[in-house]
């Protein structure tokens, strides 16, 4: 601070400073132009949708059903610029897509989307089905992100979100503390818009590598779910990724 005019380097300080938010939220502003598309209206689909809508982007549900009441209440809920048509048709008008389906319906959904060449992926869909034993296990020898890749070619895929549960993705406060959103892809540059996405969100982000990696992130959910499935549901727990601490640090 100068010390012959601390009150002129006070106001420098804070002109810089409100300089550096305007100047942020321009770059903010600009950067999210773009259309989601949210194929599913589920709970993960009812949960983002609305939230990507307050951020500034143009959001289009895909539907099998866009002109049920609860699609429209999904839309209503989602302001102004929102709207609810088929499934491929969402997918043909957005920029960036959240897939959020059911893994049974995974496939014909993707197939049916149309041209997606280009197009950025967001997949939070877990491949589980039920083992012999009541419990989940993996579906698919790779991950759902790798079948998602190999049945849309031309897309750009990011795992993201899939373990995240819906109450915290409406609401990241909810998890009494820090989430870390792990994000697993083969292209940097798309990885980098779902990285701007989910922090503008309110959460962190950690890449885990290539989409390969998928497979380790769902898998993780197979963990998370077994008091469910074994009946135990006041037993429940969520995990959340936390920072390494810094070297020198106790």
């Amino acid at each position: 601070m100068n010390k012959k005019n601390p009150e002129r380097s006070r106001l420098v300080a804070v002109v810089g400073l409100l300089f550096s938010s305007m100047f942020g939220a321009l770059v903010l502003s600009s950067a999210l132009a773009d259309t989601i598309g949210v194929i599913g209206t589920g709970r993960v689909g009812g949960a983002l949708g609305p939230r990507f809508a307050d951020l500034g982007y143009t959001v289009v549900y895909g539907s099998r059903d866009p002109g049920s009441d609860r699609v429209q209440q999904l839309v209503a809920r989602s302001g102004d610029g929102a709207s609810a048509t088929s499934q491929r048709e969402a997918a043909q008008r957005a920029d960036i897509i959240l897939l959020a389906v059911p893994w049974r319906a995974t496939e014909q959904v993707v197939k049916s989307l149309g041209d997606l060449d280009g197009k950025v992926i967001m997949d939070a869909v877990n491949p589980l089905q039920r083992a012999d034993d009541g419990l989940l296990e993996m579906g698919v020898d790779t991950s759902a992100a790798q079948m998602v890749q190999s049945w849309a070619p031309g897309a750009r895929v990011v795992k993201t979100f899939n373990n995240v549960n819906f109450m915290v993705m409406a609401d990241p406060a909810a998890a009494g503390g820090p989430v870390t959103v792990p994000l697993a892809g083969d292209d940097s540059d798309a990885k980098a818009q779902v990285r701007q996405i989910v922090e503008a969100l309110g959460f962190e982000t950690v890449d885990v590598g290539p989409l390969r990696m998928s497979r380790e992130l769902e898998g993780m959910v197979v963990l998370k779910l077994v008091p469910m499935f074994q009946g135990r549901i006041q037993d429940s727990w969520e995990y959340y990724f936390r920072p390494y601490p810094e070297r020198g640090t106790n």
